[in-house]
């Protein structure tokens, strides 16, 4: 358990509290890009900052695991901390929770910032009820997204890493309706965006805010997602572990 600790608070210091950058661009974008479109869209002001609201918390998420976590695992790996817990005896049970645990954190924190920002500057009103179904969708929501984000940490180069990462949050936030409304997206980037984690993710927390019934179909989307990746992770291990027997027999 101490060395369990030890792990949390060596990756909270260098992964959140002295890594400004990043704390930046995954709460406080969201934050002022959500402030800057509610205010333009001040006449749907009564249903459209709750959702929007939501929207940011799914992009902040998005950053988090494929902009964060996956540029923190990739350069752990080449800088070789990695190999440094394999030899030390760490378990490395113990760093994979510890990153896990620290994305979590800064998804609480996108849901107490974006919150606080949407009640106080355009009186959002959910009930506790409602703020805790929000906090479960994105502790659910996030895990196909941090699967992605440790599986694209495996690309050797960082700049190539960078490159994927944009390539992936960028247009996905668009697919899935996470900058405007998905509807007024031509069809065939509907057909392809509502497939997406996000947008099932973005889905439920809107029928949570505006006391709908979450769509079981979303929840489906969702495990799909977790299923395929996990399986394809387990996948590429095993080959991987393979090639290396090979190469050392």
């Amino acid at each position: 358990m101490q060395k369990m600790i030890e792990q949390l608070k060596f990756d909270g210091k260098r992964l959140i509290f002295r890594n400004y950058g990043f704390v930046f661009f995954s709460l406080l974008m969201p934050t002022a890009f959500y402030i800057l479109f509610t205010q333009i869209n001040r006449v749907q002001i009564k249903t459209f900052s709750a959702e929007y609201m939501g929207s940011m918390m799914v992009y902040s998420i998005l950053i988090t695991a494929i902009m964060g976590v996956g540029n923190f695992m990739e350069r752990d790996r080449n800088q070789g901390l990695i190999t440094l817990l394999k030899i030390t005896n760490r378990n490395l049970n113990h760093y994979y929770i510890s990153i896990c645990f620290w994305s979590l954190m800064m998804n609480i924190f996108t849901i107490v910032i974006l919150g606080t920002t949407a009640i106080l500057i355009n009186h959002v009103d959910l009930s506790t009820m409602q703020w805790i179904t929000i906090l479960g969708l994105v502790w659910l929501g996030q895990i196909p997204l941090l699967l992605l984000g440790i599986a694209i940490s495996h690309v050797k180069r960082q700049e190539t890493l960078t490159i994927l990462g944009n390539l992936i949050t960028f247009p996905v936030a668009i697919l899935s309706g996470l900058w405007w409304p998905i509807q007024i997206l031509p069809q065939w980037v509907q057909n392809i965006g509502n497939k997406l984690p996000t947008y099932f993710l973005n889905d439920m927390i809107s029928s949570t805010v505006n006391n709908a019934k979450i769509n079981w179909n979303d929840v489906q989307g969702l495990g799909v997602w977790i299923v395929g990746l996990v399986a394809a992770m387990t996948v590429g291990t095993i080959i991987t572990r393979r090639k290396g027997r090979l190469a050392r027999g």
